[in-house]
């Protein structure tokens, strides 16, 4: 082989080499874990179960709730539901989304949260979900992210300053 077509050659197989194959697409299995995990999760939460509700989350974890400061690790995130167990609560999630590739996937989809009497508080949202695949082949929650579908309510008016009196 002349040395011009050998060093193209060593050439082609150092940057082939360097080249990774695209992760491998999500599997039908993969997306029913999904639908499975965050049918779990809704039920765990009208339980009140809060160690059911932090099983489907990693160590690492990080929750999002709306207009709160983030929420990071499975302690923190049992503290989190802890603090929300005076209320018994009907939490519906509806998966509209589950794709993503290797050892990633998102959902995404609606919640309808009703607490129950004597409080008739209600919300309707939207939530997303990011997965990774463990080691050990099974997939956990990485982060969370949900919020309501109507706006917070406007701050409050300043407070006008009392009224002087009239002098006669």
């Amino acid at each position: 082989m002349r040395p011009i077509q050998a060093g193209a050659l060593l050439l082609a197989f150092v940057a082939l080499g360097g080249c990774k194959s695209a992760p491998a697409p999500l599997t039908d299995a993969d997306r029913a874990v999904a639908r499975q995990m965050t049918t779990a999760m809704g039920a765990a939460t009208g339980a009140g179960d809060v160690e059911a509700m932090v099983a489907p989350y990693a160590a690492d974890a990080m929750m999002m709730p709306p207009g709160m400061p983030m929420v990071k690790g499975t302690d923190q995130i049992r503290q989190f539901y802890k603090g929300m167990m005076g209320v018994k609560v009907n939490l519906q999630l509806t998966q509209e989304t589950a794709d993503g590739a290797g050892d990633f996937m998102y959902t995404s989809g609606t919640y309808h949260y009703q607490e129950q009497p004597p409080s008739t508080a209600s919300e309707d949202g939207k939530y997303l979900l990011v997965f990774r695949r463990g080691t050990d082949g099974n997939w956990k929650v990485a982060a969370e992210s949900w919020s309501p579908n109507t706006p917070p309510a406007p701050p409050a008016p300043p407070a006008k300053p009392a009224a002087k009196g009239r002098r006669h």
